[in-house]
């Protein structure tokens, strides 16, 4: 079992998206989606080999398995991932709401706008039904002796080695 150190290496390539319903209206979604200056993770694997990342598709991305859901990176050797950080959030954002009329909506786009998304579960019928948080780009590995290695995907969603052009 080893420990490795997950971040992005480019800044604002880390979206965070939570996905609210309310329980009394059937159909009713709220997806907001918030961009990360930066983020860390820690990354548990099962032996002392390198993670073995696979790249997915970021959800309303580009269509491109160039990205990692990090709360959800399990399976291969890797046995579960944890939030260290993530930071200077509010880079940039977006909030999707269906199946509640204009008035409601307008009303809900204010209170998230001014008290933050976590303020729909305070209404009492909207819950957090799952986050995600979604990094792209050239990632940092690090190893618990501090050796790095910088991965990226290729254009077939594999692992490579990141060459910084100069």
């Amino acid at each position: 079992m080893a420990t490795w150190t997950i971040r992005t290496h480019y800044k604002k390539s880390c979206e965070q998206i939570e996905y609210y319903y309310n329980r009394k209206i059937p159909g009713a979604k709220i997806i907001v989606r918030d961009g990360f200056r930066r983020a860390e993770f820690t990354i548990e694997t099962t032996d002392d080999e390198f993670p073995a990342i696979e790249f997915d598709e970021v959800p309303g991305g580009d269509g491109k398995r160039d990205s990692l859901d990090l709360f959800s990176l399990v399976g291969n050797n890797i046995d579960s991932t944890e939030m260290v950080e993530m930071f200077d959030g509010g880079c940039w954002g977006d909030i999707e709401i269906e199946g509640v009329d204009e008035d409601e909506e307008e009303r809900l786009r204010e209170l998230i706008n001014e008290n933050g998304a976590y303020a729909l579960e305070d209404e009492g019928d909207w819950y957090l039904s799952d986050t995600e948080c979604w990094v792209w780009g050239p990632l940092e590995l690090e190893d618990e002796e501090g050796n790095t290695r910088i991965i990226i995907a290729d254009e077939d969603g594999n692992v490579i080695d990141f060459i910084e052009e100069e």
